[in-house]
């Protein structure tokens, strides 16, 4: 288990993932489940204090979660408050609880924090804007760490090659010099103008945009692309890792222009995230390398290696090197 980690806020599921039945995650091989009752979104350890089982393959009924082995209820804090083989009446013994861990729900997602929460899950209000239309994408499941992912989220010079006629062209791979400044807890990126192109789209074709990045949390990361129309793309990126081997990742768009179709929109989005994929299940080392002489870094890189440095003084083990 990862200290520092345990502390943060994971988005793990969208809202609508969790309805009537519970449903399990895992986080850094953590079991857990994640139901809903009127009060809103839970979690405990998915494991029932009796014999083990995991309550996920139970059922939430009267706002109680049911373990499936013995019909053992627990409320939304944890307590159990019926045991069927005791007699009516009998006192619940004090152990009878289940582990509960953080759970919130915001920006149309289920959040987790597994440990002591050390802080609140980042305020972003271009997705409480009633002017920008907010989409959700994921989750998107890579054989690659999380740090290697928003890594490569908070990377400019990859756009023109690994995105080419997506979001750039390798004729304009130049990376003008900008710098990474520590604002409230954040590493924020200066304004970077790339030039964007965009295979059979005239709009986007030779459009110069403007990039802000932004790294919020360890593995949260948020960008700002405003385009000469007036058209604004905010993106926010959440990994979680599920084992040494595996992370979890998903998205939310806040835009103030009309996408014309949902469907295409959500396609081109998808084949983006597949592009980035590819890169990065198959980089090696797995782990993200914390020391900066481990790779060779220019200063088209000056946010990836900012964002090392902050995983280094923030202590963060898991998926680093």
């Amino acid at each position: 288990m990862d200290e520092v980690l345990a502390g943060e806020w994971f988005a793990v599921l969208q809202s609508g993932d969790v309805l009537d039945r519970p449903v399990q995650v895992i986080v850094m091989n953590e079991r857990v489940v994640v139901f809903r009752t009127r009060l809103g979104v839970h979690a405990f350890k998915d494991l029932c204090v009796h014999r083990g089982s995991a309550l996920s393959i139970g059922s939430v009924q009267n706002d109680t979660l049911i373990c499936p082995y013995h019909g053992w209820q627990f409320d939304g804090d944890g307590n159990c408050v019926c045991i069927p083989a005791q007699p009516a009446g009998a006192a619940i013994p004090l152990k009878a609880k289940a582990q509960v861990y953080g759970c919130e729900e915001k920006y149309g997602f289920i959040w987790l924090c597994i440990g002591e929460p050390s802080a609140p899950i980042p305020e972003i209000a271009y997705f409480n804007d009633p002017h920008y239309a907010t989409h959700r994408f994921g989750p998107y499941r890579l054989h690659a760490s999380s740090p290697r992912v928003i890594e490569n989220f908070l990377d400019y010079s990859h756009l023109m090659w690994v995105h080419e006629g997506y979001l750039s062209h390798p004729d304009y791979a130049e990376i003008p010099g900008y710098k990474v400044h520590r604002r409230e807890g954040r590493l924020v990126t200066d304004e970077v103008v790339v030039q964007e192109y965009a295979f059979g789209d005239p709009e986007r074709r030779m459009n110069p945009v403007v990039y802000v990045k932004e790294a919020c949390r360890p593995l949260i990361a948020f960008l700002k692309k405003t385009m000469p129309s007036g058209k604004v793309l905010c993106i926010m990126m959440m990994s979680y890792p599920v084992d040494e081997e595996t992370s979890i990742t998903y998205t939310i768009h806040a835009i103030n222009f009309d996408p014309g179709d949902l469907t295409a929109y959500r396609r081109v989005n998808d084949e983006v995230m597949a592009q980035d994929a590819l890169i990065l299940e198959n980089q090696k080392p797995e782990e993200l390398p914390l020391d900066l002489q481990a790779e060779l870094s220019l200063k088209s890189d000056m946010m990836s290696i900012a964002y090392r440095k902050w995983l280094s003084e923030l202590g963060v083990r898991w998926g680093t090197a």
